[in-house]
Order: structure tokens, then sequence, then C-alpha cells
């Protein structure tokens, strides 16, 4: 008999149970294939099910996976937090140990922190403000007490050299040149704290003018010889053959430099030299390297304090500042000099035996031919500016009474204006060849009566020379002084020399 092919497990109970006669009976039939469908239908069903879930439990084991590396990672970052902590709190003040992982105290110490360092960022500003002012305050105080100190030191130096060429009795040259030496020393100190000053506050400038490396080296050891001739001290010069005629370069720095370096291994030195070299060690079409030395047989550097000896205020012992004298300011504002250009000063010393110090400078070529110009003060006071007239605008009376005396040996005619309101009426009404301008006068100061002078009609005002008469070494009140209009300046005290190569040079009387 024909058997229906049903559901494993039903066929086995239709086996079981059932006739062979039951597909004769439809209704059994019936019956037996609802039943049949029910058995497939949970089959699927069950399959289904398996396979979720073993969908479901690979999926759980991922997302398990997943979670332990998140932990670790979490773990890592707490434990690199904490390292950090450690870092940022030396005084141990946030308390933790390995097994704390909360985050929320962790982030509460570090808001405290970050709360800190704003505050902390708050209170550096202020302080910076603090300081800015404060070193502007300084920079005021040095520029007034620049003019203050520097005017009569005017007074002093320049009288003083006016009594030594006025034939002054033998014991009283002794006692004028004692007062000049002094008056000099004085003022080096004070130009010294100036120019310390203007470095340390990033003003210094260098210029680019043509210049005779030879004659500056050659004039800068004259300019100290009389000191050297005073201890018996020879200044030897060795100047390589192959030096460039004529350089680019700052000539004033340069001086200063080789001065300051001359006259420590002077000062230094009680017997024996002081030997200058200077020589060519490169050169091609645009530059050269010049290499310097200042070697003395005076009493050297202790080893111990060579390492020393360039910085402020700094010398190689007590006993050397009473017995020699100066700032200690000089060899640091050399080395500083020396370093905005680029360079640098290396020094060998011995102790007892003397010293060496040694610096190179490069410089742009220059294919200019210098004359050299001598500037003693024999040829300044025999030079004679007849025919020369000028105005002095100086309110000091000791100021105009020794301006008048230069200007009455060297045969200028001068006129004398005691502010700035006469100042101006008198360049209205005469032909002067320039002006010398004081800065600091009553009702209208030098640079209200140069701007005034400038915005006449008439195109002699505006080429009217006008040199600024000042006290202040400071470098912004230079610039002001250019700016409103100004040819040049004089530094107070007067450097007779200098004052009248400025006339020669500005009033076309050459």
């Amino acid at each position: 008999m024909q058997t229906m092919d049903y559901h494993h497990l039903l066929n086995k109970q239709v086996k079981k149970l059932l006739p062979e006669s039951y597909l004769e009976d439809d209704t059994i039939v019936q019956f037996l294939n609802a039943i049949n469908n029910s058995f497939n239908n949970f089959d699927k069903a069950k399959n289904l099910a398996d396979h979720a879930f073993n969908i479901s439990e690979q999926e759980y084991q991922q997302v398990t996976a997943n979670l332990r590396e998140q932990n670790k990672i979490k773990q890592r970052s707490i434990s690199q937090i904490k390292e950090a902590i450690k870092s940022l709190d030396p005084k141990a003040e946030f308390k933790m140990d390995d097994s704390d992982d909360d985050l929320i105290h962790i982030i509460s110490f570090l808001k405290q922190r970050i709360e800190e360092a704003k505050l902390l960022e708050l209170e550096l500003i202020n302080a910076k403000d603090v300081a800015e002012k404060a070193a502007l305050a300084k920079t005021q105080f040095l520029s007034v007490m620049s003019h203050e100190i520097r005017t009569p030191m005017n007074a002093v130096i320049g009288f003083t050299h006016l009594l030594i060429h006025q034939d002054p009795k033998p014991e009283q040259v002794e006692f004028l040149n004692f007062l000049k030496f002094s008056a000099e020393n004085l003022l080096v100190l004070i130009n010294d704290i100036l120019d310390f000053n203007k470095i340390e506050a990033g003003k210094i400038e260098f210029e680019s003018v043509d210049f005779s490396i030879k004659d500056l080296i050659s004039n800068t050891r004259l300019s100290l010889l009389q000191k050297a001739n005073e201890k018996d001290i020879k200044i030897k010069l060795m100047l390589d053959q192959d030096l460039p005629n004529a350089l680019i370069g700052d000539p004033v720095r340069l001086g200063q430099i080789l001065t300051n370096l001359i006259s420590n291994a002077v000062k230094f030195t009680n017997s024996g030299k002081v030997t200058i070299t200077a020589s060519l060690a490169q050169h091609d079409n645009e530059h050269s390297t010049i290499d310097f030395e200042v070697a003395d047989t005076g009493i050297g550097i202790m080893p111990d304090k060579l390492d020393y000896i360039f910085d402020s205020f700094s010398q190689a012992s007590s006993d050397t500042t009473r017995k020699f004298g100066g700032s200690g300011l000089g060899l640091t504002i050399t080395k500083r000099l020396l370093q905005l250009q680029g360079s640098d000063i290396y020094v060998k010393s011995e102790y007892g035996k003397g010293s060496e110090f040694t610096f190179s400078l490069t410089f742009k070529n220059s294919s200019k031919h210098i004359n050299n110009i001598l500037n003693s003060d024999e040829f300044y006071s025999l030079k004679s500016l007849k025919g020369t007239k000028l105005l002095i605008a100086e309110d000091n009376l000791i100021n105009v009474i020794l301006a008048k005396e230069f200007m009455k040996q060297w045969d200028v005619d001068c006129d004398v204006a005691e502010n700035g309101e006469i100042a101006l009426m008198l360049v209205k009404t005469n032909n002067y060849d320039m002006v010398l301008m004081d800065l600091q006068m009553p009702e209208m100061d030098g640079y209200q009566t140069t701007i005034a002078i400038r915005e006449l009609e008439g195109e002699k005002y505006k080429k009217l020379p006008i040199l600024a008469l000042t006290a202040s070494a400071m470098l912004d009140i230079q610039d002001q002084a250019f700016t409103v209009g100004m040819n040049d300046y004089i530094s107070k005290p007067f450097n007779p020399n200098e004052l009248h190569r400025k006339i020669v040079e500005y009033s076309n009387k050459n």
C-alpha cells in the first residue's frame, strides 16, 4: 500500500499507531497533513532560532572583546593621566593609589590646576606690565639724569679745555690735567651706563658708512697715547699691509670696542707695552673679515675669574676696582656689541704676565677713497671759521658762555637765543649758515622751534642746517630730533673737535 511522505517523526507515529488502511479515510489524511505542516513549520522556526542564537553569540563575543579592549585603553589612559598629574603636582597634593580609577576625581583635580594656571597667567601678565612700566621709568630716569649730569659736565670739561689752551702756569697745567682726566673718566662712566641700558633694551642700531679701517685704528691709538705715555707704556700698532683702504660698517661702534679694549689694557699694565694687531683673515669681491687682537703685558687675570670678566659690573677683584677704578661695564658692552654684529670676543691670560683679547668682524667692501682728516686738538684750535654766521639757541647761561668762547676762538660770528620764540624771530630776520638748537628750552622747545622753522615760506628754511644740542644720549631723543627735521646732533659735554668738525661740515665753509 502506498504511504504518504510525512515528517520523519510523524511517519514513525503513523506506522506505529495507524492501520495501513488509514489512507482510505480522507479525514485522517487531512488531519495527518495538518500535523505534518505543523512539524515542518516547527523545524523551520527552530532552524531560524538556532541561526539567530549563533549570530547573537558571535556578536556578544565581539562586543565583549571590544569592551575588554576599551577597558585596557581606559586603564592606560588613566595611568598616563596619573603620571601627568604627578609631574604637575610635585607637592603630592592630589592623593591617589594605583587602584584609583575615579575619573571624576581626576577631572576635578585637573580643573583645579587649569584654574590655577589661568590665575598664574594673569599674575604673569600683570608682572610683565609692571616690568615694562619699570623699564620705561628707568629709561626716563636715565634720560633725565643724563641731561642733568651732562649739563654741568659740559661746563667742567669745556672750560677746562679752554683754560689748558690759555697758557696757564706750569703748576696749574698739572691741576687742570687732573681735572680734565677726572671729568672725562666720569663721562666715560655715564656713557657706559647709558650704552649698557640701550643694549639691554635692544635699542642699539649700527650704521653702514664708508670708513678707513687703518685710520680708525691709528686714531684710536693716538687718542689713548697720552694715558700710555703717563705710565711710560708703549702702544705698538701692527697693521696688515693687505687691509683694504675703505670698508662699510659702523666706525663709531668699532672705535668704541677698540677704545674699551686698549684703555683697559693701558689701565691694567704697569710696565711694558700694549700691542694692537689687525690682519686680513678673508677677502672676496663683496666682504672682508678682519681679525683684531689687543695684547698687553699687564697684571693678567686669574684663571678662576676668566669666566666672569664679561659679566655686568664685574672686575677681577675688589682690589682691582679700588686700585684701577672703572665701572666694570667696558668688557660687557664690548662683548654685547660684538654679539649684536654676529661675532664674539675671546680672551687668553696668564696671571702676572698679561692678557690677549681677540675678535673678528666682517665688513662690506667699499670702492670709495677715504681721506684721513686729523682729529687733533692742534688742528681744530688753529682752524679759523671766519665768515661763518650761526645761531645758538640755548637757555643755559654756562653753556652759552662756553659755546661763545669756542666760537670766538674759531672766528665764528654768532647770535644767542634764550628760548624758541626768540630763535624763530632771529632766523626770520638773519641769514645764518646753521643753527645749534638746544632741545629743552622755555616758551618753545627745540622740537617745536625746528618744526616752526621748517614750515616758514622759502626754500632756505627747508635747507637751513639745524643741529640738536642734547645732554641726553638716549636713542629715542635722537630719533625724535631727526623726525622733526633736524640734520644732526651734538652731545653735551661738547667735544671741541666734534663741534668744530660739524660746523665745517654743515656750514659749507670748509
